[in-house]
């Protein structure tokens, strides 16, 4: 911006400079009326106007050139300064070009580079696992040095135990035959006592008991062992034996498993002691055990079940189809059955014959109803009273 307004103040000096000379030599032209070349005072003055513009110009542009470079090239240089923008624009363009191709290959390596990575790092992974496996595989092999060293240990006290089982063995043999002898009697024995009494039937209950919630499952065996302890006792009592012995047996799978029912409830269970088959006089109480929860089913005084019967010669048929009636309700609501006869509860007899004579005087439908006389509790009975209403 300096050079360029030095420019500018010079033209402007020598500008004024040569058009005062000018001026003044066209004034003295003018007033002395000289003439060139035998040209007219006025045309002398023209040709003087013009060779001072020529002046000027030629003034100006030798100052600017000898003043800047940019001027001279402008003036001097223009062609070679076009040819070198030529060139300068193809190089241009041809670095445009490769600078491009050179992005190209960028996002090429980068691609390669990113594919590279992920290989890097699933190989990591790869080596990570196999160097857990490497670990794991060092942990088995000691674990299985160790067990092959146990092993060694077993197999030297085996082989002396077994010098002693094959004297053990010699002696045993020397008993089958006693031992068979024995079996013999106790076949003998055994067809005596299936022909003997039975004393209960496959079903049918020993014992029941109540359990409180809230138990271990250690607290639930000791509560299961006590229970199976006094039904002993009453089997010994039914049998008029007086000898503190066992009796009953039960599976130790069947202990465990209501143990554990008893263990998980938050709520009282009844445990009912049955037999697993018939019981013969002489031999041993096969029993299983079983766990129910424990609730109130029936309020005194609720209706267990009600129906519209048929009064008249069709009344013991109608009450005993009622009855059943009942007992199935009673099931349904939870009370367990007597597993013998199915049966939930009991009836008097002589009210069953008064509810079924009334009946008999009434002729047409009636309202007959079940109702409970006591509160009833899962393992029942259920005591009922009927009534009938016209």
């Amino acid at each position: 911006m300096l050079v360029g307004l030095r420019i500018i103040i010079i033209v402007a000096i020598m500008g004024g400079i040569i058009a005062f000379i000018g001026d003044k030599l066209g004034t003295k032209i003018g007033k002395r009326r000289m003439s060139l070349f035998g040209l007219r005072p006025k045309h002398t003055s023209i040709i003087v106007t013009i060779v001072t513009g020529i002046l000027i110009a030629a003034a100006t542009l030798g100052i600017l050139s000898i003043a800047s470079q940019n001027v001279r090239t402008a003036l001097f240089g223009m062609e070679q300064l076009k040819e070198e923008m030529r060139a300068l624009n193809a190089s241009v363009e041809s670095k445009n070009k490769e600078l491009e191709q050179s992005k190209k290959d960028i996002e090429a390596k980068t691609k390669e580079l990113t594919t590279v990575k992920a290989d890097i790092q699933a190989t990591q992974a790869e080596l990570d696992e196999a160097r857990a496996a490497r670990d794991a595989m060092s942990g088995q092999l000691v674990s299985v040095q160790d067990a092959y060293a146990q092993a060694e240990a077993k197999l030297a006290n085996s082989q002396s135990e077994i010098k002693g089982l094959e004297e053990e063995r010699k002696n045993l043999e020397s008993h089958i035959s006693d031992l068979q002898v024995t079996m013999k009697s106790l076949e003998e024995g055994i067809t005596q006592m299936r022909e003997g009494t039975v004393l209960f039937r496959v079903g049918e209950v020993l014992s029941g008991a109540l359990v409180r919630p809230n138990l271990t499952e250690a607290e639930s065996e000791a509560a299961i062992a006590h229970i199976l302890n006094d039904t002993n006792g009453l089997i010994l009592k039914r049998l008029g034996i007086d000898d503190d012995k066992t009796v009953i047996y039960v599976s130790r799978a069947n202990v465990q498993e209501v143990a554990k029912q008893i263990a998980a409830s938050k709520e009282p269970m009844t445990i009912r002691i049955s037999a697993a088959a018939n019981i013969i006089y002489g031999e041993a109480a096969l029993a299983e055990i079983r766990a129910y929860p424990y609730a109130q089913i029936f309020h005194r005084g609720d209706v267990i079940y009600s129906s519209v019967v048929q009064g008249g010669n069709d009344a013991q048929y109608a009450v005993l189809s009622f009855l059943k009636a009942v007992n199935a309700e009673a099931k349904s609501k939870g009370v367990l059955p007597d597993p013998l006869s199915g049966d939930v509860g009991s009836l008097p007899g002589d009210e069953l014959f008064e509810t079924i004579r009334q009946l008999e005087d009434i002729n047409g439908p009636v309202k007959l109803e079940a109702i409970a006389r006591e509160d009833t509790y899962t393992d029942g009975p259920v005591q009922i009273e009927l009534k009938i209403h016209r």
